[in-house]
């Protein structure tokens, strides 16, 4: 299946810890659609997590039980998250973690894990853009010149990991890449240890970003 006939699903979520199987739990859902190179918000949403939030999430996220407590609970919720993820690509950035998170809320609320195809775009940067130091989202984001407006904000990061996207997708046809197949064949290549020198090196904007 060709890489430009896909619908993608860029998701980010915000939790009051790391811990998917310890009891931490969705506070903020954002998905956004990508398709014919144009992306747009499906939803997002304030989720009232149902614990307290870890002292130091609320300090990267600015988000406090005080301000979600009064929100929708993911069960409110999850048939419009369902919906908006429901036949696309899974995509975020490290994958991993938003994915287990939302197949526990999912399978909790409405009894449905997250089947389908699904892409890390941390995993995707380091096979196209392997000349790079870092490939987070702050790095990706500098390097494509995409604004984030609201990081560490499920709506500021989803929409600016599309934005990366996009741009990973064109660098990925001018590689010859245009096939889910040939695609997946890539992320699915070893990848090459890089040896770096002991001896100082010129600093660059790229290595300070």
């Amino acid at each position: 299946m060709e890489l430009r006939s896909l619908g993608y699903a860029v998701v980010d979520v915000e939790t009051t810890g790391t811990r998917v199987n310890g009891g931490d739990r969705i506070m903020e859902v954002a998905v956004v659609h990508v398709r014919d190179g144009v992306a747009s918000t499906a939803v997002e949403f304030l989720v009232n997590p149902q614990r307290p939030v870890a002292p130091w999430v609320s300090r990267l996220t600015g988000l406090t039980w005080e301000r979600l407590h009064e929100a929708p609970t993911f069960g409110d919720v999850a048939e419009r998250v369902h919906e908006a993820l429901d036949s696309q690509v899974f995509v975020a950035h490290n994958v991993r973690f938003d994915w287990r998170f939302l197949s526990m809320e999912l399978q909790r609320a409405i009894g449905r894990r997250l089947r389908g195809r699904r892409l890390c775009t941390v995993k995707f940067a380091r096979k196209l853009l392997s000349h790079l130091p870092r490939r987070n989202l702050d790095a990706l984001a500098w390097y494509y010149e995409v604004p984030i407006v609201g990081r560490h904000r499920a709506g500021g990061d989803a929409r600016a990991t599309a934005q990366v996207l996009l741009r990973l997708l064109a660098e990925a046809r001018r590689q010859d890449i245009d096939t889910w197949d040939q695609l997946d064949a890539l992320l699915r290549r070893p990848a090459v240890t890089r040896r770096w020198s002991a001896l100082p090196q010129p600093v660059t904007v790229e290595a300070i970003a």
